[in-house]
């Protein structure tokens, strides 16, 4: 494991078959589950898309791995937010890929606009009207869950959906039980100094019930954890377990 390219592509291999994609970038992580030499891994699994955007990037990163778009198998959605899914329609329409999100997701993924801003006060409608003008600027396409899932279900290569509500009401997270590593979306946060944060305050729908997400996931006890925003996080089980007791 480590950090490496190909292609002239870095990459980070965070856990055997799990692979951070550089291209994406900008503030946002999306993931491939791409185990080798293992015929029933489930892979190539996309884990989130980014920004709309992305696309050169997520592609490049995808073929510095060895695999083709077209080859992707399935993606796996966090939640609808134009930072995570901006590319998934068109990922999906190249590849024929499954959608795979929780069954509450799956409507707002079928619409043809992102959601607003959920706060209701004078600042937060200010810094809402300016995040909304500039999602404005891209197109929502809807698109098809091929796969609605609800908490525990299993998907392909051991991973389970962990419903983890608050940010949004269909917010997912995936977990590997056997390599005891996390893919928290944005139901948590991390710094470059590897602190925890609360997921962004002002796209959270329900605070409280994204606190409970948090406790949810700290019961589970990973040791890797890897968010929608910020650098992975190792040797995780205690550090979320205090942090999760703090709220």
């Amino acid at each position: 494991m480590g950090d490496g390219g190909w292609g002239g592509i870095g990459y980070m291999e965070i856990v055997p078959g799990l692979y951070r994609l550089p291209g994406v970038d900008q503030g946002v992580n999306a993931y491939v589950w791409q185990p080798r030499g293992e015929a029933d891994a489930g892979g190539p699994m996309l884990f989130d898309t980014g920004w709309p955007w992305s696309g050169r990037g997520l592609v490049a990163s995808l073929v510095a791995l060895g695999c083709q778009p077209e080859e992707v198998r399935a993606i796996a959605i966090t939640h609808d937010d134009v930072d995570h899914t901006g590319r998934l329609a068109s990922l999906q329409a190249v590849s024929a890929a499954e959608v795979i999100a929780h069954e509450l997701e799956a409507p707002r993924l079928a619409r043809d606009r992102w959601r607003e801003p959920p706060g209701t006060t004078a600042a937060f409608r200010l810094v809402g009207g300016i995040f909304d003008r500039f999602y404005s600027r891209f197109q929502h396409s809807p698109v098809r869950v091929g796969r609605p899932v609800r908490d525990g279900d299993a998907l392909p290569g051991g991973w389970i959906a962990i419903h983890t509500p608050g940010h949004t009401p269909g917010h997912t997270a995936y977990y590997h039980p056997g390599l005891r590593t996390l893919i928290a979306g944005d139901a948590l946060r991390s710094t470059r100094s590897g602190r925890l944060r609360f997921p962004m305050r002002l796209y959270t729908e329900d605070s409280a019930e994204a606190a409970r997400s948090i406790c949810k996931l700290a019961a589970l006890e990973p040791e890797v954890i890897c968010f929608g925003h910020g650098p992975v996080l190792r040797d995780a089980a205690g550090v979320l377990r205090k942090f999760a007791e703090a709220l």
